[in-house]
């Protein structure tokens, strides 16, 4: 909303105009009634106390002479003006919102927590400027976090680089009970439409992924999990045929044999170091540890079996 210096001198701007946007800016967020039009025309200094009323049923008409429907303020609509259509609006049609829903789908399993956030604010912010409540609401729901708070989402990810100690309840649907953990925040991830903190468990001694649905509290936040020493999985493994650009952070090329690199993979967790070496296929060998790489081979064959009925 416009603000206006005491020293500003509004004969040399268009009051006129000013109004037309300040009205039009209050219509678009709610219906308001004419005694709030004028107490807010008041108080931005841009419309006197004892001026007429006239006044702001000119800047009304000018508004619709713009292309805006305005109703009259009568019972019906509570004395209220309501804006029922106006010229400025984004214009995205329902079949536009369906092909970004699909390229959206694609991509927002292969980018961090801080992308999702950015392409929700970008939904939000292009949802203000669109006046069809329908396509309105369906822009909403494009996004991944729509039934996330993104502020807790923001200070979880500040919790996971500064490694705080949380101390939440937690319930897991095998238990009677809720119960109280302490955890390292780590990291979150976004994985099959699903938010997973991981981190490591103070009294268990071992790295978790909490469902965040499942989060039904956070009692506190304490720094010094940084103290604390938290091993990862470490996993080596042959690959082939794949681009260097497909490696995760948390895994780097130490050898090269021929067109065969040895990768190195520090992991939060065996069972996460699973699902990514099977994610390559046929082009991942295990090597090391050896426990694991029977554990990978029976997983295997538990999998060709199942497959070949």
């Amino acid at each position: 909303m416009f603000k206006f210096d005491e020293n500003t001198d509004l004969n040399q701007i268009s009051l006129t105009g000013v109004r037309a946007l300040v009205l039009l800016g209050l219509l678009m967020r709610a219906p308001r009634t004419f005694s709030e039009i004028k107490q807010t025309f008041v108080d931005l200094k841009i419309m006197e106390p004892d001026h007429s009323d006239d006044i702001i049923r000119i800047d009304l008409n000018t508004l619709r002479t713009m292309g805006c429907d305005i109703t009259k303020a009568n019972a019906k609509t509570g004395f209220k003006y309501v804006l029922t259509k106006h010229p400025f609006s984004l214009n995205i049609t329902k079949e536009e919102i369906a092909l970004l829903k699909k390229v959206y789908k694609k991509i927002k399993d292969n980018v961090s927590i801080e992308t999702l956030i950015e392409y929700d604010n970008l939904f939000n912010n292009l949802a203000e400027y669109i006046f069809d409540n329908e396509i309105k609401e369906a822009l909403y729901g494009v996004s991944a976090l729509k039934e996330f708070k993104v502020r807790e989402l923001k200070e979880l990810l500040n919790d996971c680089r500064e490694n705080k100690i949380l101390t939440l309840i937690y319930h897991k649907p095998s238990a009677k009970e809720d119960s109280q953990k302490e955890i390292v925040a780590q990291e979150l991830v976004f994985n099959n439409d699903k938010i997973y903190l991981r981190g490591y468990d103070v009294n268990k001694k071992e790295s978790v992924s909490l469902n965040l649905r499942r989060v039904k509290s956070i009692l506190s936040r304490v720094l010094g999990g940084n103290l604390i020493d938290i091993k990862t999985f470490q996993v080596r493994f042959f690959l082939k045929n794949f681009g260097v650009n497909k490696l995760e952070k948390n895994e780097s090329i130490i050898e090269t044999r021929d067109d065969v690199y040895v990768i190195e993979g520090n992991y939060h967790n065996e069972f996460i170091a699973c699902q990514r070496v099977l994610s390559f296929g046929a082009s991942c060998t295990v090597l090391e540890p050896q426990e694991f790489r029977e554990k990978v081979i029976e997983k295997l064959r538990e999998m060709r079996k199942n497959y070949n009925g």
